[in-house]
């Protein structure tokens, strides 16, 4: 069985892994442009400071630790066309034009950049970071830079941004409404806010109208004024990246993504897709959404790899949003559905706030229409993981918090022992 995967994310690399395990004589190869080792996105900054930096590679996926699995990783190589009917695949890299045939294929396109279509953007100086090659190549110029402008307040953003303070840079963020809009809770936002430092220069409630300059960018336009700028970084998101799939036969969606089912599954026949390109199932609704989150990514790779060498075997959390980052020194989780991503799906939800002013943290949970904990957020200077995982934990129980409440925070737990074993402590 030859199993042919066009992509070197996460999803792609997960996907290669789980095929080669359940199937140990299957034929499995990985068709990427990146030229690199599969690398963490979360931290992909410090390719900013140290753009040929080692330290971001994940080593069980990288190419020779795939090599040892028996798992061929083709670099530099596009796929231009391909024919579902014949099973096969045209690419192209230095070498030249060639076949690459299939049994089961597996799409882990990703997603292409949203750049605004305003005057500007086509000028030297503006960039994306989708991957540490974008990072690095940014990291390389970074000494012509004094002031740069981020688009975007989401955990990428803010990333780099703390990044390039640390260089010295005069940094700029633009932020059409609120940070992390649709994974944080308001209250969560501001608090979020509240822990930057003021050397970050934060513009709300606009968005970019042009970027101005000659041969290079040299401003941004926001409203009536004009920030300075040396770079825009436009951290906007993605839309799914479907040229491929289209091209295939696959059906494609109401929000632009692949159309999958539970084993990651296309319309067409023996044909997977994975990622940033596809519309997931909401574990919760069942409805379609859009969850370009590599920890997502990881498990619907890690289904499609399974489905593909024929296993029947569906995994339950392949759409559940787990994301975490550590920013400006706090400890940021997001776990499952905001009130923003529910309501856009029809439910009804509503929210509790827990702090604990000894840990510098603060928790929002998100609780649906039946009393269960379907989402929930952690800002905390320390153990946020263990917070979020204690929510994650409820929300893949589908439990109610006066069944689960969470652990009271540690110096509390302690104290409670000891007054019960001493008496009431004075």
């Amino acid at each position: 069985m030859r199993i042919v995967i066009v992509g070197y994310g996460p999803g792609g690399a997960a996907a290669a892994i789980a095929a080669r395990m359940f199937n140990p004589e299957a034929e499995v190869r990985i068709l990427t442009e990146e030229v690199l080792d599969a690398h963490k996105k979360p931290g992909a900054s410090l390719a900013l400071e140290f753009p040929d930096t080692k330290d971001l590679s994940i080593n069980d996926w990288s190419i020779s630790s795939l090599a040892k699995k028996r798992i061929d990783v083709v670099t530099g190589t596009s796929v231009i066309s391909g024919n579902p009917k014949s099973r096969s695949l045209k690419t192209k890299n230095e070498q030249g034009k060639s076949t690459v045939k299939y049994d089961r294929l597996i799409l882990a396109t990703g997603g292409i950049p949203n750049i605004p279509e305003i005057p500007g953007t086509d000028l030297p100086g503006i960039f994306t970071i989708q991957n540490m090659t974008d990072t690095s190549e940014i990291g390389r110029q970074l000494s012509e830079m004094n002031e740069v402008v981020i688009v975007g307040a989401g955990f990428s953003g803010l990333e780099a941004a703390e990044r390039l303070i640390s260089l010295g840079k005069d940094v700029h963020m633009i932020i059409r409404s609120r940070f992390m809009r649709r994974q944080l809770e308001e209250p969560m936002s501001d608090e979020l806010q509240s822990r930057l430092p003021q050397i970050l220069k934060l513009h709300f409630g606009l968005a970019p109208s042009a970027v101005l300059g000659d041969q290079h960018v040299q401003s941004v336009l926001l409203g009536n004024q004009q920030v300075d700028a040396d770079a825009i970084l436009f951290m906007t998101g993605v839309r799914p990246n479907t040229a491929l799939a289209q091209q295939l036969g696959a059906k494609i969606g109401s929000l632009g993504g692949i159309l999958v089912d539970e084993q990651m599954q296309t319309s067409v026949k023996g044909i997977f897709a994975v990622g940033d390109c596809v519309e997931m199932k909401d574990s919760y609704t069942g409805l379609n959404l859009l969850l370009p989150i590599g920890s997502v990514a990881a498990r619907a790779g890690r289904q499609a790899g399974v489905a593909a060498v024929g296993s029947t075997k569906i995994y339950g959390d392949t759409s559940k949003r787990l994301q975490y980052d550590r920013i400006f020194g706090n400890d940021v989780v997001c776990v499952g559905h905001s009130s923003t991503s529910a309501e856009d799906l029809g439910v009804k939800t509503k929210v509790q706030y827990v702090e604990d002013p000894s840990e510098f943290s603060k928790v929002a949970l998100v609780i649906g229409p039946r009393g269960q904990l379907i989402g929930g957020q952690v800002i905390a200077a320390r153990q946020g993981a263990r917070l979020g995982y204690e929510i994650l934990e409820r929300v893949e129980a589908r439990a109610k918090l006066k069944n689960q409440p969470l652990l009271k925070p540690r110096h509390e737990r302690l104290r409670d022992f000891l007054e019960s074993t001493f008496g009431p402590i004075q």
